[in-house]
């Protein structure tokens, strides 16, 4: 269960981990290089998604869950945002395993929190996430495939990536929790789609979060794994961002069209199975 004997602990942070240990992840250890009398005030939930994975532990002061298989993110996430309720915590932090912050990252966190604490219509507080220079999200929601980044405010249209968001524990439970239909790809997606239904707010921060973004480059990922990402994608185009589907299946002939060219057969033919 989580340790409670922090009196000043506010929110789970998840991160979820898949062929690798604590020791080897960035996100985990940037968390136990920050400061202690700062990082009292987060509780660390570890999912360790890896078939080898063996029972519940610890690691450090961290709660440690052992999936024994890979049970994707949106379980995880519930897990998390379980102990979160258990315990009356009113925030929900969510990592992946290679994401890179400092203690000036938290803080600013903190600072938000106090800020937004009594005003329920914010659900979630997210950085300005980046791969090395360059700016992944959050960005424009609708119109979809809008690649205009977003900078510091508070919006409505709006989506993001998991890794690096903070969530309000009562938002995330309004709105029934994290959908396990998707299991890893477009959960984030879905997340900021389903806080927009709800007529809930998203705040930007100044704060930089480093994340190695899987998806960046969709030609050289494995086979298996492009299919995981092209069922999400019709799923949430398809029974969700239903007023996004003519500007998706616009993307995909292009995306189709350029994987041909570029001869990866077997990569249109997975978005072609999935249209």
């Amino acid at each position: 269960m989580i340790d409670a004997k922090y009196q000043t602990t506010t929110t789970v942070v998840v991160v979820v981990l898949y062929h690798q240990t604590p020791e080897n992840s960035s996100t985990v250890q940037s968390f136990y290089r920050i400061a202690p009398e700062l990082r009292a005030h987060y509780q660390l939930l570890i999912v360790n998604n890896s078939a080898d994975s063996d029972g519940s532990g610890q690691y450090e002061d961290a709660v440690v869950k052992n999936f024994k298989a890979n049970q994707g993110l949106a379980k995880a996430y519930n897990l998390g945002l379980g102990y979160a309720s258990q315990y009356d915590l009113d925030w929900l932090m969510l990592f992946d395993q290679d994401s890179t912050f400092d203690s000036k990252y938290l803080q600013a966190f903190e600072a938000a929190q106090q800020q937004y604490q009594s005003e329920a219509a914010v659900a979630a507080i997210v950085p300005q996430v980046k791969q090395g220079n360059v700016a992944l999200a959050p960005s424009v929601a609708s119109p979809a495939f809008n690649s205009k980044v977003l900078t510091a405010g508070e919006y409505t249209n709006i989506t993001s990536i998991n890794s690096g968001t903070m969530l309000r524990v009562q938002s995330m439970t309004r709105v029934g929790g994290f959908n396990e239909a998707f299991p890893l790809d477009f959960l984030d997606y879905w997340i900021f789609w389903r806080l927009r239904q709800a007529q809930l707010k998203t705040v930007v921060l100044p704060a930089t979060l480093q994340h190695e973004l899987s998806v960046m480059d969709l030609k050289s990922m494995a086979d298996v794994r492009y299919t995981s990402f092209a069922a999400g994608e019709q799923l949430f185009y398809s029974k969700y961002e239903v007023t996004g589907k003519r500007a998706w299946h616009q993307h995909k002939v292009l995306r189709i069209g350029k994987l041909l060219l570029t001869g990866n057969f077997n990569k249109a033919k997975i978005n072609l199975r999935y249209w």
